[in-house]
């Protein structure tokens, strides 16, 4: 039994635990009125007193309005307050969770949307800047034309365009120099060599030169 001095203590808080205002309504019954006008006290347990509470409890119950008959009818089980209250207390840590988990859920789905309307953003704005690279690509592939080669010694076009071989595109600058153009635009072509074709004038070369840039 909940001791006195507890009840009193517990009838008069206005944030008292509703298992406990039960327990002590149960089994004390003259706290019963004080139970029934503690704000934490919930309409099952009001419904409880209302049934099997002494008579100053369903008086004071009365004066506000509740009586068993606007409960819906007598309560089956007279330990049931204590045991809805229960219910109710291990209730509300699984709602909160459902609540929490739902909000998350929420924010999850709300942050994912403005992570991708952002990437669109983006995309959307570089993407007039790809298409303008895109649209002068070819113009630029199409404006250089490979020369013909007519060196004595055999340097091609497509060699002075890849060779990685720094000597050979050293040679093909001094003794192919209808190929400049295609070592200017060769990206394997050292500095030094590319600021010596940009001294040179010739307009093909500078326009290769360009296209590095």
């Amino acid at each position: 039994m909940v001791d006195y001095d507890a009840a009193v203590a517990a009838v008069q808080d206005p944030n008292a635990d509703p298992i406990l205002l039960a327990k002590i309504a149960y089994e004390n019954p003259e706290f019963g009125a004080n139970v029934a006008v503690n704000p934490r006290c919930y309409p099952g347990l009001k419904r409880w007193i209302a049934e099997f509470g002494d008579e100053r409890a369903r008086e004071t119950l009365a004066q506000y309005g509740f009586t068993a008959d606007a409960f819906g009818g007598p309560v089956q089980d007279q330990e049931a307050p204590e045991q809805a209250a229960q219910q109710a207390a291990e209730q509300q840590p699984a709602d909160a969770y459902a609540a929490d988990q739902h909000a998350a859920a929420q924010q999850t789905a709300a942050d994912q949307y403005a992570a991708a309307q952002h990437a669109a953003d983006q995309y959307n704005a570089a993407q007039p800047a790809a298409d303008q690279y895109a649209a002068q690509q070819p113009a630029a592939q199409a404006a250089f034309e490979e020369p013909v080669a007519t060196n004595p010694y055999g340097f091609t076009a497509e060699q002075a365009l890849t060779t990685t071989d720094q000597m050979q595109i050293a040679q093909i600058a001094q003794y192919a120099p209808e190929l400049r153009a295609c070592i200017a635009r060769n990206p394997n072509t050292y500095p030094a060599l590319i600021e010596w074709l940009g001294q040179l004038g010739d307009p093909a070369i500078n326009a290769a030169l360009a296209f590095r840039q």
